[in-house]
């Protein structure tokens, strides 16, 4: 199964009313927070979330950071009810706040498992081992899981000074698989996978002594995205950076002992080249029929980044019946629009969720809408996109998710001019 802030599978029983009256598609939902927004501070001014996930009982779990003066950034974790209002009986308040030492502990990922803990994945940046990959997990009241590592946390140090994880998903039997990057000095960064057993050791059975290390001959190839198949294999997602092509889309399946999937592009690996030099995937989401989305964005010398969603058939080829020829380019009017999620709605349809970077309101969260052959889906928003901004000149949209009904939930960073970075959750209409 594929759990997490990037890869999130699809949910059925889309809905698009509210009540008896009709709402438009990627319309803000009104009854959700403040007219659809929930902004919330932390009381920091960098307080910024990487990473959503929706519980089984509709509660919403979000995650990333908040700074202590002493401390540095911590991880932070904040439950919302369905409606969007801050979950008291979940750690102090609503929050969850962890540090692990080091000088920066940032979350990139978010999971719940089936028995309601919550796994939270990020990296602590800058302890005595440098850069190392932490997990932590919490229990359903927002505690750390005294059964799990040490304490509730995991700090693994794959051996270089620079470990960095990105995604997570979690298994049927109880397993967490972490993907990010590790450094060679020989060859740059590495896609890096680690697998830990339910109590939060590495599982030994896995890759080498728990991890597999993948390099695509990049200068810096990075795993932004991770999701666990039907069948047990593993995709890992990302960006190998500095090819002779420039950047591309890098992709690698590893079979549910780690290793790399020979049944799976050339020995393992798939890089598509999307036709420029900064081409960067952020996300993948599993469709149902086996083949797989993947989101990013994809680099025009005039329009500057624009969205980017590719399909892939199982055999990791480009599925020439999306899109052209297996990708769709969306231009939101940004300087850089970039997705860094991607989610289905029932009946195929797909959507990618990012940032629209300066844009005449400066950034802001966008979302695009794709029928199942990745056109543009005209009865979402305007000709298939949205394009929010929170009244500020710093909205992001790092994350989401689709609950039961449809509905879209997009996690990110609005700025408030007095007490800085805030966390955002925005809901729209199915």
């Amino acid at each position: 199964m594929v759990f997490g802030a990037v890869a999130i599978l699809a949910l059925s029983g889309c809905s698009s009313s509210q009540g008896s009256t009709p709402v438009a598609s990627g319309v803000l939902d009104t009854t959700f927070g403040s007219g659809g927004k929930v902004t919330t501070d932390l009381g920091s001014a960098a307080d910024r979330a990487h990473a959503i996930a929706v519980q089984s009982d509709g509660k919403i779990v979000v995650a990333g950071s908040t700074q202590d003066p002493a401390q540095g950034d911590n991880f932070a974790v904040v439950r919302y009810s369905a409606e969007g209002v801050l979950d008291t009986t979940f750690g102090d308040g609503g929050k969850a706040v962890t540090d692990f030492g080091g000088k920066s502990d940032v979350v990139h990922a978010v999971a719940v498992q089936s028995d309601g803990k919550i796994v939270a994945v990020g990296t602590s940046t800058g302890a005595t081992a440098g850069d190392d990959f932490a997990v932590a997990r919490y229990t359903s009241d927002g505690k750390l899981d005294a059964s799990f590592g040490t304490g509730g946390k995991v700090v693994t140090d794959l051996g270089t000074d620079a470990d960095h994880a990105n995604a997570v998903a979690l298994q049927t039997d109880g397993a967490i698989v972490v993907a990010g990057s590790m450094h060679d000095a020989v060859q740059g960064d590495n896609f890096a996978v680690v697998r830990y057993t339910a109590d939060g050791k590495q599982d030994m059975a896995f890759g080498d002594g728990g991890k597999t290390v993948t390099d695509f001959d990049g200068q810096a190839d990075v795993a932004n995205a991770v999701a666990v198949q039907t069948d047990g294999r593993i995709l890992a997602v990302g960006t190998s950076a500095g090819t002779t092509s420039g950047d591309d889309f890098a992709i690698a399946r590893y079979t549910s002992d780690g290793k790399l999937d020979a049944t799976f592009g050339a020995g393992g690996k798939v890089v598509s080249d999307l036709g420029t030099t900064a081409d960067r995937a952020n996300a993948v989401a599993l469709q149902q029929d086996g083949k797989f989305v993947v989101a990013g964005s994809t680099h025009d010398p005039v329009q500057g980044d624009n969205f980017a969603v590719v399909r892939y058939a199982s055999d990791g080829k480009l599925d020439s019946a999306f899109g052209d020829n297996g990708k769709t380019v969306t231009d939101f009017g940004g300087k850089a629009d970039i997705a860094q999620a991607v989610v289905l709605q029932s009946g195929g349809r797909i959507v990618a969720v990012g940032t629209s970077h300066g844009t005449q309101t400066g950034d802001n969260i966008a979302l695009a809408r794709y029928t199942a052959d990745g056109k543009l889906d005209p009865s979402f928003g305007t000709g298939g996109t949205v394009s929010t901004d929170l009244g500020t000149q710093a909205d992001h949209g790092n994350a989401a998710a689709v609950q039961a009904d449809g509905k879209i939930l997009v996690a990110g960073t609005t700025t408030d001019p007095a007490q800085g970075d805030n966390f955002a959750l925005v809901r729209y209409a199915a």
